[in-house]
């Protein structure tokens, strides 16, 4: 075994990480390696002298910490909104048109309209995701996500005229 494979072994024994076979390798090593030796006893001692002084760090360090992790976290936010928003619409406009069929047709009708369009909905996911990756790779992240809101919206917009249209030609068709 090696000075590099050694090390490792001292890192997971100091640890306390380190199975029966691998602790027999480090210390036949040990025995036979005076300078892998000094390596462990000065790590091993300094190990004892934090366990026995327990030093705490300031709370102005712990603050700042909390700080950075926190605008990571907010940052990784930011980044996944546009994965996040076009599927929770998507969703919301699929509920909205499953609200409205209810009323319409009756229940058995929306739980059959329903496994359909969450089928769809499964699909529609995964090409948005496919052809995300696709776009957000590109240099043209900005506008391509502005264009597919709009178009989004605008799709929204179209299905609920289509749909009142529907309801208007019921009602006159129904009256005559």
């Amino acid at each position: 075994m090696g000075c590099e494979k050694a090390w490792e072994l001292m890192m997971s024994r100091l640890d306390g990480e380190i199975d029966r076979q691998n602790q027999r390798y480090l210390e036949n090593h040990l025995k036979l390696c005076p300078e892998c030796r000094r390596q462990y006893d000065s790590l091993h001692a300094v190990l004892l002298e934090l366990d026995r002084t327990k030093p705490v760090a300031p709370e102005s360090t712990e603050r700042k910490v909390m700080e950075r992790i926190s605008g990571a976290r907010r940052k990784e936010t930011v980044v996944l909104l546009p994965y996040v928003i076009p599927p929770a619409a998507l969703l919301m406009g699929i509920l909205t048109f499953l609200f409205y069929e209810l009323c319409m047709d009756g229940p058995m009708a929306v739980i059959d309209k329903a496994a359909q369009a969450m089928s769809t909905f499964c699909r529609a996911c995964q090409s948005i995701a496919a052809f995300s990756r696709f776009l957000f790779s590109g240099l043209y992240l900005h506008s391509v996500l502005i264009m597919s809101g709009l178009a989004f919206l605008g799709g929204i917009f179209a299905f609920l005229y289509g749909q009142l249209g529907k309801g208007m030609k019921v009602k006159r068709t129904g009256g005559q």
